[in-house]
């Protein structure tokens, strides 16, 4: 009996630790058309400020960057962040509902058959260089955006580790949304809004107003959008259940009813938000801007699964305040943002947050030689205490916890040679609590000009990604089951307070140069090395007296693997670009290989009873000297966007984005170990769209937009929802 009731209990154990398991200013925008036939030369002096801290022209930037402007994004047809990154090079976007996104960088960061845990892949967002990252998990909650597309001046895309210039978690790279701001005197406005297909409705508006050395901007932004399908596929019965009543959870001895974790089935996105900017310019080199914003979402995503099918709803209620200048060498910035987020919609499973952000930087610059010392702090303390049962400890991780990380860095850039030959060095240290112990970030970078119109680079970067609330404070009962007289066995989530960091190493070549008079080619091959990768694993069964009954305790606690990825990628980009074209593929070729990996989830000195297998043969160290390739992304991803001017007053764009196929594997496979339960096959997919726009009267634009012309219906993640044709049509307004 002790052996059935161990065995039930890893079950349990599998299912529910799925559940949980210097450019500081917005830029300027003096009108709407600021890259309206633009030349390429014009086009590839785009300012980009995510590279070095420092504006400078995109062509001279020393490590792989992409820029999308809101021009690009508006002919598009793109409806938010997430979708728009889709015309970046280097990024796998993947649409798990209507509206939402899986969003990584390169490939997949994700261990074969773990527990999913809702984009926790290491890359850093930022707005106007304010990180945005949910340290639940690791990972960014892109619905929790308080900004719109209708604040949107550029996107800013920095490819491979960059923690040396932003701290830990760009680790995969740098998103950087950069807001808009009037340089204008007078009045500013603008407004879009959009219905289309499965009752999607979208709006954006601002209104602003500069004079001397003030500006404001109030803005908001709304969004609705239901489901494709009205289907949910569940894990036990491995079937798709239409409007189904209730679920059978991963062990098939527990009923879930859809009230209870789905409270809007039919919607995907519901999600609203406000912010304020204002900006202040007292005099020459003396610049302050204040922010600040509040938003409230609801959707349907890949997060905590909640034990019987991927799809989760997703709660976030978040308020943010922002206070950042330059004055003269000198730049600032402060940030507070705090909420009540529900990963998954059960009881329970709720927690307050809040983040402090602060930092200081100096640019010196003598000549040719430039070195910006800089100092920062930030907290992220979160909270379920006030929702869970501490006693019974039924939360998420029953825990105040708290992250803090302190840095110091240093980074310098010199130029020799006529400016030829530019090198650039960034050194961080950073001190976190926990692992209470010194980490260390670098990046080198080289640019050479071989010409006006042709640059080569090099890149070796490391950069870690920070510790998570979960993995470090959990302390979770699973459940407990009595075997005897006065003696219990209990299952047990534990946190790891000395888990090594997730780090990953980069080496980088590149070249960007111009072609021919209307043609610019960007080409970077990449390798990743990357370790330290941890997972929920079973550990040594121990005992402790409560009173007179003796609880044998099994823990299942975060621990790092012997596992390690290498992963080797080409991305290639072409811009061709005339008076009233604009073409833009784009592609990437990646190879992902893992080693030293096992699919076992058990230390060797783990309870023989409680896996299927002897654990001294069969845990996460059995697969030393193994070598696998990595499934989980796409070998091939990529898109071509082509624009065509046809008057001054209306524009036909057409965009596309392809991947090949994929093999996705979730902790469920090892589970059931079946075969079929836990594996999802993704065929490859081409995504085809067109957008006309017409300029009906001066600053009134009218749209249509068709998304995925070739009405491939098939799902793009993890056993989620399938992605039809849609139809949006809508008006655009600017003053």
């Amino acid at each position: 009996m002790m052996e059935s009731v161990t065995r039930k209990l890893i079950a349990t154990s599998v299912v529910v630790a799925s559940l949980f398991t210097n450019g500081y200013s917005q830029t300027d925008t003096a009108k709407t058309n600021a890259y309206d036939g633009m030349s390429l030369k014009d086009l590839l002096s785009v300012k980009i400020v995510s590279v070095s801290k420092t504006s400078e022209l995109l062509f001279e930037a020393p490590l792989s960057a992409s820029v999308v402007t809101r021009e690009e994004i508006q002919r598009s047809g793109c409806t938010s962040v997430m979708e728009a990154l889709r015309l970046v090079p280097g990024m796998l976007i993947r649409e798990e509902s209507n509206g939402n996104y899986d969003v990584e960088m390169r490939g997949v960061y994700q261990v074969p058959n773990s527990e999913f845990d809702g984009n926790a892949v290491p890359i850093l967002v930022m707005i106007d260089n304010r990180p945005i990252f949910n340290y639940l998990k690791g990972s960014t909650f892109w619905e929790s955006l308080p900004v719109g597309l209708n604040d949107v001046e550029r996107i800013e895309v920095v490819r491979g580790p960059a923690a040396a210039l932003y701290g830990p978690n760009a680790v995969t790279g740098v998103i950087n949304i950069i807001t808009r701001q009037i340089k204008k005197d007078g009045l500013y406005a603008t407004a879009n809004s959009a219905v289309g297909s499965y009752h999607t409705n979208l709006a954006n508006a601002s209104i602003g107003y500069r004079t001397n050395k003030w500006s404001a901007i109030v803005s908001g932004n709304y969004q609705l959008r239901n489901r494709t399908q009205a289907s949910y596929y569940e894990t036990y019965r491995n079937q798709w259940f239409n409007n189904p009543a209730y679920f059978i959870n991963g062990l098939g001895d527990t009923v879930q009813h859809v009230k209870d974790i789905y409270p809007r089935p039919q919607v995907a996105t519901d999600k609203y938000a406000g912010n304020v900017f204002i900006d202040y310019d007292p005099k020459e080199n003396v610049h302050y801007n204040f922010a600040a914003g509040i938003q409230h979402s609801i959707v349907q995503r890949v997060s905590s699964d909640n034990g019987s099918t991927p799809l989760s709803t997703v709660t976030s209620d978040s308020r943010y305040a922002e206070l950042k200048g330059n004055i003269g060498a000198l730049s600032g910035q402060f940030s507070y943002i705090d909420g009540t987020q529900e990963p998954d919609h059960q009881p329970g499973n709720r927690y307050d947050f809040n983040t402090i952000d602060a930092s200081i930087l100096y640019n010196y610059t003598s000549g040719n030689f430039s070195l910006k010392p800089s100092a920062s702090f930030r907290s992220a303390v979160y909270d379920d205490t006030r929702y869970s049962d501490i006693v019974n400890k039924s939360g998420i991780f029953n825990s105040r916890g708290q992250i803090t990380t302190t840095t110091v860095a240093a980074t310098g850039e010199y130029k020799l040679f006529d400016n030829k030959l530019r090198m650039v060095a960034g050194l961080k240290m950073s001190a976190f609590n926990y692992p209470d112990e010194l980490n260390l970030s670098w990046e080198f970078a080289a640019t050479w000009k071989i010409s006006k119109k042709h640059l080569i680079r090099a890149v070796f970067s490391q950069a870690p990604r920070s510790s998570t609330i979960y993995d470090t404070y959990v302390n979770q009962t699973v459940s407990s089951y009595q075997t005897g007289y006065q003696r219990y066995l209990q299952l047990r989530l534990e946190g790891n307070k000395d888990l090594e960091l997730l780090t990953a190493r980069m080496f980088e070549i590149g070249y960007r140069g111009h072609l021919a008079s209307h043609l610019e080619a960007d080409v970077e091959a990449f390798y990743i090395y990357s370790d330290k990768y941890s997972n929920s694993i079973l550990s040594k069964t121990y005992q402790k007296l409560n009173g007179s009954d003796t609880i044998d305790i099994i823990p299942l606690r975060p621990t790092n693997l012997p596992l390690t990825v290498g992963q080797f990628g080409v991305t290639a980009s072409l811009t061709f670009t005339t008076a009233k074209w604009q073409v833009k593929p784009f592609v990437t070729w990646q190879q992902s290989k893992a080693r030293n990996y096992a699919p076992f989830n058990n230390t060797p000195d783990a309870d023989p009873g409680a896996i299927q297998a002897n654990p001294v043969q069969n845990n996460i160290y059995s697969g030393m000297g193994s070598v696998m390739t990595l499934t989980g992304a796409p070998t091939v991803f990529g898109g071509v966007t082509g624009n065509y001017r046809i008057t001054s007053k209306l524009n036909a764009n057409m965009n596309a984005y392809f991947y090949s196929k994929q093999t996705i594997t979730h902790a469920y496979n090892i589970l059931f170990n079946d075969g079929v339960r836990g594996i999802d096959h993704i065929p490859a997919k081409l995504i085809m769209n067109a957008t006309v726009s017409y300029e009906a009267i001066k600053g009134v634009r009218v749209f249509g937009t068709a998304k995925n012309l070739l009405n491939d219906k098939s799902r793009e993640y993890f056993h989620t929802d399938v992605v039809p044709f849609q139809i949006l049509g809508g008006v655009n307004f600017e003053l």
